[in-house]
């Protein structure tokens, strides 16, 4: 079971005593310091779910000891509640200013310092769960639900900032699975999906961090090279197509290859990038009609010249 940890900073041995006999469960740590030079030492190292943080202590004070913590990316976000004897307005209304989230009396109800902690912690479950679900729906907005590579929009977008930004040099890569219908009729959709995930896997295996990969449509996978030669772009594509080639696949007691078939241009600047995945293309077609298990480099200038 994942613990969440409760950071109490008091430099009380007892009230920290008490605050552990109450709160602390199976699935609920309670890690203590002293002061607040302690705290934010701590609270930076365990990033802790909460802050129990007394007002008055010796050193720097609960107040100064709050305010260092919200002015810090580490810990701004982990809610503190202060602990004090002074539950007079203005002592919770300057708390409040330095960005508590609440405040617990001394000497402490044990009830309410649950009920107070449980709120704190049931709005954390919440952001977190929000947080999780925002994650998920930002994914699925880039990635292929299957492959969960990127998919043709982001590749796109994430292209265009690599034409606009940066001058180096760019190469598309366009992937096909060969055969991909006889695959799904022979074996089975599942046998299908299998190795679209497959070839996806190798692919990721085999590229660069700044590559950029994604699933074009159907059984087609696109990729950018950026900052690249020729020579080492014809060497990558023929170092993908072999790894494919070379890897058996098995699926509900079935066994059987694949290959692929590549076409790779030089991104040309000077044309749109419709254009450029239309030249790709090409010679993937080149590619295709020619025999499969091969990348064609199809240079549009040359071609258009002959």
């Amino acid at each position: 079971m994942e613990k969440d940890t409760i950071l109490v900073v008091d430099d009380s041995d007892i009230i920290c005593s008490i605050v552990k006999g109450i709160l602390e469960t199976p699935s609920l740590h309670i890690y203590i310091v002293h002061s607040g030079e302690e705290g934010i030492i701590a609270a930076k190292k365990l990033h802790p779910t909460l802050i129990l943080l007394d007002i008055i202590m010796n050193g720097i004070d609960g107040y100064e000891t709050c305010q260092i913590l919200k002015s810090s990316d580490e810990t701004k976000d982990i809610p503190v509640i202060f602990i004090t004897g002074n539950n007079d307005s203005d002592s919770v209304l300057k708390g409040f200013e330095v960005g508590a989230a609440d405040y617990v009396s001394k000497p402490f109800i044990p009830e309410e310092l649950k009920a107070r902690v449980k709120v704190h912690m049931q709005n954390i479950k919440i952001q977190r769960e929000l947080q999780f679900l925002m994650k998920e729906l930002k994914e699925m907005a880039v990635t292929d639900y299957l492959t969960k590579l990127y998919n043709r929009r982001y590749f796109a977008d994430q292209l265009q900032v690599y034409v606009t930004q940066y001058m180096l040099p760019i190469f598309l890569l366009l992937f096909d699975i060969d055969n991909f219908k006889k695959i799904n009729d022979s074996y089975g959709h599942n046998a299908g999906d299998m190795v679209l995930v497959t070839v996806s896997n190798i692919f990721k295996l085999l590229l660069r961090e700044e590559d950029i990969l994604s699933r074009w449509g159907g059984e087609e996978f696109m990729i950018c090279l950026p900052n690249i030669s020729e020579e080492e772009t014809i060497d990558l594509a023929n170092k993908l197509r072999k790894e494919v080639s070379k890897y058996t696949f098995n699926c509900d007691n079935n066994t059987f290859q694949c290959t692929i078939t590549g076409g790779i241009i030089k991104y040309d600047r000077s044309i749109s990038a419709e254009k450029n995945y239309s030249n790709v293309d090409q010679a993937l077609y080149l590619g295709k009609s020619s025999g499969k298990n091969r990348c064609i480099y199809n240079d549009p200038i040359l071609e258009s010249t002959n």
